[in-house]
């Protein structure tokens, strides 16, 4: 990262900011890996239909 002059509360602010980020990251990826449930558990679409 690279350093700068900033006031404290600049510096909170990016640090608040970059936790934030990661989190939509987080649940970014979790969203995309979830498996994925279908609404009625008990009915599938055939591949052949």
């Amino acid at each position: 990262m690279i350093e700068y002059a900033a006031t404290t509360e600049v510096k909170q602010g990016m640090a608040r900011a970059h936790e934030a980020r990661a989190q939509v990251l987080r649940d970014a990826i979790s969203w995309i890996f979830a498996r994925r449930r279908t609404s009625a558990p008990g009915i599938r679409v055939s591949r052949w239909a």
